[in-house]
């Protein structure tokens, strides 16, 4: 049974984010269901953790449980956002490597 979980935010719903994939996260880091726990802002999310307040604010507040926040970097040049995701506090790097890497070390993951 997997105690590590990275949860990948890829809709563009600003609701899917604050509802349900930002949350998870938070939660499971604050209250301590999982040993470690990872966000990964991945394709049309991206614009939304770059420019709406709340979800940054929502970010800042999984930061501070000690949960590392990434972006896909090819995507961020791509919609030319990395500046502003990175101001956010997310970690902008190539992640499909990591992902990878994360699966065959039996992570278990969430998609929202």
């Amino acid at each position: 049974m997997a105690s590590k979980v990275f949860v990948v935010v890829s809709s563009a719903d600003r609701e899917v984010a604050l509802e349900v994939g930002l949350v998870y996260p938070l939660n499971a880091a604050k209250k301590g269901w999982m040993e470690e726990v990872k966000v990964i802002f991945f394709g049309p999310s991206e614009k939304v953790a770059a420019n709406d307040a709340e979800v940054q604010a929502r970010i800042k507040e999984i930061l501070a449980q000690g949960v590392e926040v990434l972006a896909c970097k090819w995507c961020a040049d791509r919609m030319g956002i990395t500046k502003k995701l990175e101001a956010a506090g997310i970690k902008v790097v190539y992640v499909g490597s990591i992902i990878s890497d994360l699966l065959k070390e039996g992570w278990a993951s969430l998609t929202f």
